[in-house]
């Protein structure tokens, strides 16, 4: 004899198959950057029976590219790779950076780290072609960590030399309280070249001899050195003595040194 299960029986079993079936599970991944922990959460989906060719994932977007297309005219070499160096800042305040000297206190990157900067960019380490540059200023509080270095040339109008004016620019406007200390290291290490143009202007491209300074100019004999300072420009203070040279005109500093730049406008 055989026996029909009951209705309830049948419920049981249809509600044990859905539990069955309609299971997923879910993860969480913490990957740790240089700026601080990013935190996503996936959910995996159900399994499939059908085998579809999937498309590779887009791109990283990379700032560094996207300025160097905004500025067609300039060398790709004096932007950072966003990858390789997006800028890394101390957790310092705003009076520690406008101590004086505090920039020179802590400077510190050895030999060994600026060779690893220049292997990293692929670039062939040729003195006095480059400077081993922090992206965010030391001035603003910048760290000498390996992801705010890179290879910055010394030529050109928008060379190393440029960006110290825009280092120096941004630090008196931080201590002066025009700018945040955080506002002048995300303009920085965001597009340092969008800064200059705001806040300083275009690079000085001077060559003749009208330029004047009522206390005259200075500039260092050493042999790295590439500058030549207005007698009211505070930096021409931080030269060595033993290599500083004073000059009644900007056409005798040229003379002198005719590959050297204007600092500033006096």
């Amino acid at each position: 004899m055989r026996l029909r299960p009951s209705p309830s029986s049948l419920r049981a079993i249809v509600v044990v198959s859905l539990l069955a079936c309609t299971s997923t599970s879910g993860s969480t991944h913490v990957a740790a950057s240089g700026q601080g922990p990013t935190i996503s959460t996936t959910a995996s989906k159900p399994t499939s029976h059908h085998h579809h060719q999937t498309s590779p994932a887009p791109p990283t977007t990379t700032p560094s590219r996207s300025r160097h297309h905004a500025y067609p005219n300039i060398p790709r070499a004096d932007f950072p790779r966003h990858a390789l160096t997006p800028g890394v800042a101390l957790a310092v305040s705003r009076a520690r950076v406008c101590t004086l000297g505090y920039a020179t206190s802590v400077r510190d990157v050895s030999d060994a780290e600026k060779a690893a900067v220049y292997g990293r960019y692929g670039i062939t380490w040729v003195p006095y072609q480059h400077e081993v540059d922090h992206l965010i200023s030391l001035e603003l509080g910048g760290s000498n960590a390996i992801r705010n270095l890179w290879p910055e040339p010394y030529a050109g109008r928008w060379g190393a030399h440029t960006k110290d004016v825009l280092e120096n620019r941004l630090h008196e406007l931080v201590c002066d309280g025009h700018l945040s200390l955080a506002s002048a290291q995300r303009q920085e290490a965001g597009d340092w070249i969008a800064a200059y143009r705001k806040y300083v202007g275009s690079p000085t491209t001077t060559s003749g001899g009208s330029v004047t300074s009522p206390g005259g100019f200075y500039a260092s004999s050493y042999p790295t050195a590439s500058t030549i300072y207005c007698a009211d420009d505070p930096t021409w203070r931080e030269l060595s003595k033993t290599h500083l040279v004073h000059f009644a005109t900007f056409a005798q500093a040229k003379h002198r040194f005719p590959g050297y730049h204007l600092h500033r406008p006096c």
